[in-house]
């Protein structure tokens, strides 16, 4: 008697950003209800796990009764079977955690884990190219069919993720002179959070008036200060005025050598 081949283990994709979607082998999931999927995404964004009592809170506004005991069970039991394995979600302690294969087929965290790789890399070039791959997948808001705290606060940590990308891929291209470039990763940064840190927009004012002009970084300069004023409730630091000053002046901030392009 000879043994049945084994089955082909099934390719998962999780598709977090933009249009968010699973797939099971290039096929959509189909959610039994709504609760599943709501699990499924709040796990993976919590990888170090979460106790039930948390998860009903947090996604339900519920406490942990008998019967939302069983709202509970009823969802993981769902999630289970939608992806077609009893493992999907494991619970140890009390603290239930998507499986990390799940996780690894995650566009957000496969992101996270290339910044930190980009980050970690010692030849620059290298570590360009794997912050620019990286970013390149990083297009769309993360989760935008959800709503609730939970998921705003993972859509916060996102962001700042691609931002610490821009900010890093930018410090590459300033060490290298490369103005131009250096300014594009900056405006991508700020575009992401315009509250990044206040040298951040010195900087891109000095790499403005390096690529441009003093009109460029000027003009960022003031959209700015209207943001803070209009957003915040704030003003630029007194550094920012006085560069923003100097510039206005004709001075150069920047003190690189010449501007390379590629």
């Amino acid at each position: 008697m000879t043994d049945s081949p084994a089955l082909p283990t099934p390719q998962y994709l999780l598709r977090s950003l933009g249009q968010a979607d699973v797939l099971i082998d290039g096929r959509s999931v189909i959610w039994p209800a709504r609760s599943a999927e709501e699990l499924l995404w709040f796990l993976h964004a919590h990888p170090e796990g979460k106790y039930r009592h948390d998860i009903l809170a947090a996604l339900w506004d519920l406490e942990d009764t008998p019967a939302t005991a069983n709202r509970f069970r009823v969802a993981l039991h769902r999630l289970r079977t939608a992806l077609g394995r009893s493992d999907a979600v494991t619970e140890r302690a009390g603290r239930y955690t998507l499986h990390p294969d799940l996780l690894d087929a995650s566009d957000t965290v496969v992101l996270g884990r290339a910044v930190r790789a980009a980050q970690a890399a010692l030849n620059p070039r290298e570590r360009e190219a794997l912050l620019r791959q990286a970013l390149a997948s990083a297009e769309g808001e993360y989760l935008p069919h959800l709503r609730g705290e939970w998921v705003e606060t993972a859509r916060q940590q996102h962001r700042a993720t691609i931002v610490e990308g821009y900010l890093a891929l930018s410090l590459l291209h300033c060490q290298a002179r490369e103005c131009p470039l250096a300014a594009q990763a900056l405006v991508q940064a700020a575009s992401h959070d315009p509250l990044i840190g206040e040298d951040h927009h010195q900087r891109l004012m000095a790499c403005l008036t390096m690529t441009r002009d003093k009109y460029a970084a000027i003009e960022h300069y003031r959209r700015y200060r209207y943001f803070l004023a209009n957003e915040v409730g704030d003003t630029p630091m007194t550094e920012t005025e006085e560069l923003a000053e100097s510039i206005k002046a004709g001075e150069r901030p920047c003190e690189h050598g010449p501007i390379h392009l590629r």
